[in-house]
């Protein structure tokens, strides 16, 4: 029972697990004759969090390990968090992020290849910047369609 000084906790899960409420219950829930204190206990809590997908008693031990990031399980027993699998939207808005970041510093870089050409009078690197600036767009538009496509074809495919 280390970090805390008493045996019981009142604890709020959400549909996920995590614990988004609790209160120290200061008697023994265990002996019969406390059970109207439990239910003035988790009334308190489902009148604090009106989300909760589960309210009960902990035990000391088991509060100490939802404080140290584990979730309640579907055995009612703290278990490591394992993090969702990322939706298609998600990974698609990551593929994005990545394409953009990598367009805009290319981007910047025939900016400055093409500024150097020019101060330089160098007509023939010039033009060949230009071309392929107009690659880098041609690229970019592809790939962000293709983006744009899997997004479209994921979410087809979870209709269904």
């Amino acid at each position: 029972m280390a970090n805390t000084n008493v045996d019981y906790y009142c604890a709020a899960f959400d549909a996920d697990g995590k614990r988004i409420y609790s209160d120290i219950c200061d008697f023994d829930p265990t002996k019969d004759k406390n059970a109207d204190k439990v239910q003035v206990l988790k009334d308190k809590a489902q009148k604090a969090v009106s989300d909760a997908a589960t309210i009960e008693i902990i035990t000391a031990e088991d509060f100490c390990e939802y404080l140290n990031g584990k979730v309640r399980g579907s055995d009612g027993k703290p278990t490591e968090y394992i993090p969702p699998e990322p939706t298609a939207e998600e990974k698609a808005a990551s593929k994005q992020a990545s394409l953009d970041a990598e367009y805009t510093a290319a981007q910047q870089e025939l900016g400055q290849s093409l500024l150097v050409a020019n101060l330089n009078g160098d007509t023939d690197a010039a033009a060949s910047i230009q071309g392929e600036f107009a690659s880098l767009n041609t690229y970019y538009k592809e790939q962000s369609d293709a983006i744009a496509a899997e997004l479209t074809a994921a979410a087809e495919g979870s209709d269904k």
